[in-house]
């Protein structure tokens, strides 16, 4: 990311190269990966709760990063108290989980959604605002825009008996549904043998 000059976290490559459900701490001379040891039966339940669609809509993710950066950086009191706030859920969110509370956990995706929309005017716009408002008319609790916004993929948590109604809701607006499920190994890697 560094050398290719691409804006943006690390968030994505660590959780790739690790793989499973992970606490990560990012300070400035280094990370710290903390696995957490979320009951097996609280994560195949978490996961049967989650509806991932592609919205349709191609990423301006640079520029809202460059945006992002430049406000905190001038020490905006408004992205400087979202950036906070985010900070604040993630310790919430991970408490959450590991009490097996997981419709709090889907609350709290909510209150993420809120704070996020507040970081830079084009993390969202009218047709992904409609696709969250319908979502949730439909039995999701909160979602997520996943990456810096402004189109890509939506993560919902949603009520388990109306998983199957919001699908087809999201589908009825041009989204596709993404099957998915958790990788609990991260980045494999093989030497193959040359016979």
């Amino acid at each position: 990311r560094v050398e290719l000059q691409i804006q943006g976290g690390m968030q994505d490559q660590y959780a790739a190269a690790f793989g499973g459900i992970n606490f990560i701490e990012f300070h400035p001379d280094t990370v710290i990966v903390n696995p957490l040891r979320i009951d097996p039966d609280t994560l195949n339940e978490l996961e049967y709760h989650l509806v991932l669609c592609y919205t349709g809509k191609t990423r301006r993710s640079a520029r809202i990063i460059e945006r992002q950066v430049a406000s905190y950086v001038g020490r905006s009191e408004e992205v400087v108290r979202a950036l906070d706030g985010l900070k604040a859920l993630t310790i919430q969110m991970k408490n959450a989980l590991l009490r097996g509370h997981l419709h709090e956990f889907g609350a709290l995706l909510h209150e993420g959604w809120t704070l996020k929309t507040g970081l830079d005017k084009e993390i969202t716009d009218p047709q992904i605002d409609e696709l969250y408002h319908v979502a949730r008319r439909h039995g999701a609790i909160g979602g997520k825009l996943l990456g810096a916004g402004g189109g890509g993929h939506f993560l919902f948590y949603c009520e388990f008996d109306k998983k199957h109604v919001l699908a087809e809701k999201l589908e009825a607006m041009g989204a596709k549904i993404v099957e998915f499920g958790f990788d609990l190994r991260g980045l494999q890697t093989w030497q193959a043998n040359d016979s």
